[in-house]
């Protein structure tokens, strides 16, 4: 669609220099020509105002969507932070489950070393308890070998049975403490067991850990596949605005030639309607035996009035005729110039100029729309077309 364009605006290049030409040469074209070219003109003007109009919603269109990929990327970095956080408090909760195991694990060497010195503990005594069995067994020899000594080793027996009622106490009292002992150990393999248990389930949620890791890693990976696909995605859309800014930028140089081209015939057009409308003028002058007291000229006035001429009728009054010159006359250009030639700024401007009243305003155009002859008459202002004069103006005073 972008190159037939191309070639219908090469093509017209050349037409329009091969119109100038001709035009330049041949008169009695101009009026036709320029009747037909001011239609051809705008419809030009409008094919390429739709297709920048075109090309500007296909940008808008692509900022949008990436503007949609830069939010999306937004959204998956702030899970991809809060995945690394819930990795970190992961890692916290298994290294302080690791100290407790440690603790527990050192603590248990210390019961079993207690236990080993208990065991010594009643080895000792045990050999103890042998010894006095043996002092016992030599004691009754003696007794047996040493009648004499009888009373003697009774006094010592007595001694000795006080001994060992207190051995025997004081093995009571081991017997008690190794009771409690037990009672300890007990409950210490019991508090193991619940340990132990309580590990394996520690064991149990870290393997969910791993598990769950493993299924965010998983996720992970398919999310940094999506975002690879959209950088894809998104570099192709610049590639494509790239080439559209190209397009873009080659519309903007021909239509600023075309532009050029179509300004230069409008200057030449509107100095031709000019220098028209004032043959019409001084024909109309001419019919009514209405003198021009010197040459038309055109004036500089917020905006120019195209032709001003002093008469003098032929009831000796001497007004201004004061003529804006459009291609196509309309009641928005009739309202437009009747606007400016109320205005009090310009009439003092033109009488700063040298135009004083009475005017005689006309307006002349290339082609005449409907109802602007009624609009005219009630103004008071007169209409002229290349034909002449449609309808007759009234002394502004």
């Amino acid at each position: 669609m972008q190159a037939g364009r191309v070639l219908t605006i090469s093509q017209g290049e050349a037409m329009v220099e091969e119109l100038l030409r001709l035009v330049e040469e041949r008169a009695e074209w101009r009026l036709r020509f320029r009747r037909a070219l001011l239609g051809e003109v705008a419809v030009s003007f409008q094919e390429v105002l739709e297709t920048l109009q075109q090309v500007a919603r296909m940008q808008q269109q692509g900022e949008e969507r990436t503007s949609r990929l830069e939010a999306a990327l937004s959204v998956l970095a702030e899970a991809q932070q809060r995945t690394a956080e819930a990795v970190l408090a992961l890692a916290e909760a298994q290294r302080r489950s690791e100290e407790r195991t440690s603790r527990m694990e050192a603590a248990i060497v210390e019961l079993a070393e207690a236990q080993r010195r208990t065991e010594e503990r009643v080895g000792r005594l045990e050999a103890a308890v042998e010894a006095l069995a043996e002092a016992q067994r030599r004691t009754e020899e003696r007794v047996e070998a040493l009648a004499e000594a009888q009373r003697h080793i009774e006094e010592r027996l007595a001694r000795l049975e006080a001994t060992v009622q207190e051995l025997v106490e004081v093995q009571r009292r081991h017997e008690e403490r190794l009771a409690r002992l037990e009672a300890t150990v007990q409950e210490l393999v019991e508090v193991q067991r619940r340990h132990e248990e309580r590990l394996a389930r520690l064991e149990a949620i870290v393997e969910a850990l791993v598990e769950a890791q493993r299924r965010t890693e998983e996720r992970l990976t398919r999310l940094e596949d999506a975002v690879q696909e959209l950088v894809k995605v998104v570099q192709k859309h610049e590639e494509r605005l790239e080439t559209i800014e190209q397009i873009l930028a080659k519309a903007l140089i021909r239509m600023d030639r075309l532009e050029s081209q179509v300004g230069q015939l409008a200057n030449r057009l509107g100095l031709d309607l000019e220098v028209d409308a004032e043959e019409v003028l001084r024909s109309l002058l001419e019919d009514r035996r209405i003198r021009m007291l010197q040459e038309p000229f055109a004036l500089e006035v917020d905006g120019e009035m195209d032709v001003v001429v002093p008469v003098e009728l032929p009831t000796g009054e001497r007004p201004w005729i004061i003529v804006e010159v459009k291609g196509r006359l309309r009641r928005k250009e009739l309202g437009e110039f009747l606007q400016r030639l109320q205005r009090p700024s310009i009439q003092e401007e033109l009488q700063r100029a040298g135009v004083q009243k009475p005017y005689l305003p006309y307006a002349f155009g290339l082609r005449v729309y409907a109802d602007v002859d009624r609009m005219a008459e009630e103004a008071g202002v007169g209409v002229l077309s290349f034909r002449g004069e449609r309808v007759a103006p009234r002394l502004w005073e």
